[in-house]
């Protein structure tokens, strides 16, 4: 499938959320004109990507989720959240390497500090290009009475990291741009993979979909969605 083109967008308030200002947008002053200034030059090394594949789930068990075609993922949170699934759409995404290689650049030069800022960006980018997808694909299937679940990616909850590999194990005939290493983490590092199930709405009075966070008592969680 041809990769979906998305312009992502570096909000203040999810940078704050990643320098420790809990989404509060209270950058000082200095804070303020280091951002600004690494914010003029994003545009020129972003290089947004996505792909993704729609799969039919042969079966949701007690932890795991089973697809067409052999691959089975192993989790109980993401096989809780699925169990209404009949369908499952697996992504791949990322913001390019021409970001990593700038922060290297910077840190090599001793530019701490705007490394830090960029890299945060960074990060903020390529959630923000899977979270338009996942919006983008969710107003589509309204559209067929379907709706979505909450996106699950490897390494979340209590789906092993190393389960990346079946991911990507769905993307062997396309390249994505994104290279699985031996560690199972991705390369560019500014990447996202992950899934969200596709299920029939019955009525518009459906329960909202299973959210772990609301079961895990790591309040401070940087990745926590209540």
């Amino acid at each position: 499938m041809e990769p979906m083109v998305i312009n992502p967008s570096v909000e203040g308030y999810e940078l704050s959320r990643l320098f420790g200002g809990a989404g509060r947008q209270g950058f000082s002053c200095s804070l303020s004109a280091k951002v600004e200034s690494c914010k003029e030059r994003l545009d020129t090394l972003l290089e947004p990507r996505l792909h993704y594949r729609i799969e039919k789930i042969d079966n949701v068990g007690r932890g795991f989720v089973s697809i067409e075609g052999g691959t089975t993922f192993k989790s109980s949170k993401l096989s809780q959240a699925l169990k209404r699934s009949d369908e499952i759409v697996c992504f791949v995404a990322t913001v390019g390497s021409a970001i990593e290689d700038k922060i290297v650049g910077l840190m090599a030069a001793k530019r701490l500090s705007e490394a830090y800022i960029l890299d945060a960006m960074g990060s903020v980018a390529v959630e923000n290009t899977v979270e338009q997808f996942h919006q983008r694909k969710e107003a589509k299937f309204a559209a067929e009475s379907k709706s979505t679940t909450l996106r699950f990616s490897p390494g979340y909850c209590d789906w092993p990291v190393t389960e990346q590999k079946k991911l990507f194990g769905l993307f062997d005939s396309e390249p994505t741009g994104v290279e699985l290493l031996d560690s199972c983490l991705m390369q560019p590092r500014k990447s996202i993979s992950g899934v969200f199930g596709l299920f029939h709405a019955v009525n518009s009075h459906a329960p909202p979909p299973y959210n772990p966070c609301q079961d895990c008592k790591k309040t401070d969680c940087i990745a926590r969605r209540t």
